[in-house]
């Protein structure tokens, strides 16, 4: 394959993904989560749920994976937002959300086990 095809291969692929990813900052249902588990902002929901899997990580560590915002910014919410719920709750949280909102966008289709259009692995994919 062509870098230009393999470009051309990546773009589609984000097209067909980033509005699956976005609904974890964006849709309403993960917002609503997160503030259901005590996180007190939108601020803090966000980076606890993308820290999470971190565990109890702090302002420092979470300023230096996440490097395209201010630690100001990142240390008004954390390490704060693990007295109000610990890392464990905000995936949790972040998952029940999306799940929530992917079920909203999609309707029926989201209970279709196994979309006929999904491949099922790297032999599927163009070459």
């Amino acid at each position: 394959m062509s870098m230009l095809a393999r470009a051309a291969l990546a773009r589609d692929l984000w097209r067909l993904l980033e509005p699956i990813h976005a609904v974890v900052y964006f849709a309403r249902e993960p917002l609503e989560e997160f503030r259901a588990v005590g996180y007190r902002s939108f601020w803090m929901g966000y980076f606890a749920g993308r820290a999470a899997p971190l565990g109890r990580a702090g302002a420092d560590v979470v300023h230096a994976l996440f490097y395209n915002f201010a630690y100001e910014r990142v240390s008004r919410a954390i390490p704060a937002a693990w007295s109000f719920a610990p890392p464990t709750e905000a995936l949790k949280a972040r998952v029940r959300g999306s799940v929530r909102a992917l079920s909203r966008a999609l309707g029926p289709a989201a209970d279709t086990p196994d979309p006929p259009s999904t491949p099922d692995g790297p032999d599927d994919l163009p070459p």
